[in-house]
């Protein structure tokens, strides 16, 4: 089928194609419906040494250079399934993660959460905090640090409110809407062409 006679088969179908826009609008307002919100949280924590390896009067900022193994540590402790099934418990949906940030060459670790609602949100971020100190703690506590010499988390960032993101619904929605106006327009064409070769068929016959 050439350009023309795809353009003529609109124009002779015109209220089909408002029909099948219509509905195509429909069925993306539905899918915009459908498709919950996500809410985003995010933190960082900064792992400080202990007051041990500290000279007295000492800049405690300045010794954070060999504290990068024990945020990558830590990471990985915090990615467990049985940590990550304690932070999520109660929260069908959300997500979570904790990792050492690549942005930063000391040792800092990001933390985000996302969820379907601001409250899921912020009670698993909470947890996630609250676990990072404990984590930490168990961890020299098994290796027999002395507490003078343990390493501390502290909170450097944290937003004071959750992230409403709309991207996955506008996907499902996009998703939706060109599926829609393609799936019409073809439909349009082949319902154009059935309906002419008809035509031309009772002309036919009406000649014989």
């Amino acid at each position: 089928m050439t350009l023309n006679n795809f353009l003529g088969s609109l124009a002779r179908r015109w209220l089909l194609l408002l029909a099948a826009l219509a509905l195509t609008a429909t069925l993306s307002f539905a899918a915009y419906s459908a498709a919950p919100p996500s809410y985003e949280r995010a933190a960082s924590i900064l792992l400080m040494p202990g007051t041990q390896t500290i000279p007295a009067g000492g800049n405690p900022y300045l010794y954070l250079g060999g504290l990068g193994q024990a945020s990558e540590v830590l990471a990985a402790a915090m990615n467990s399934n049985s940590v990550r099934q304690d932070i999520l418990l109660g929260h069908p949906g959300a997500e979570i993660s904790v990792a050492r940030d690549p942005a930063s060459s000391g040792p800092l670790l990001a933390v985000s959460v996302s969820g379907p609602s601001d409250a899921a949100v912020t009670a698993v971020l909470d947890r996630a905090l609250t676990a990072i100190s404990e984590t930490l703690t168990a961890l020299q506590n098994q290796a027999d640090v002395p507490a003078t010499a343990q390493i501390d988390a502290l909170q450097l960032t944290g937003e004071p409110t959750s992230v409403l993101v709309l991207k996955d619904q506008f996907r499902v929605v996009a998703l939706v809407a060109v599926g829609g106006v393609a799936l019409s327009l073809l439909g349009l064409g082949f319902i154009d062409g059935l309906l002419l070769s008809r035509q031309r068929g009772l002309r036919a016959s009406s000649r014989e």
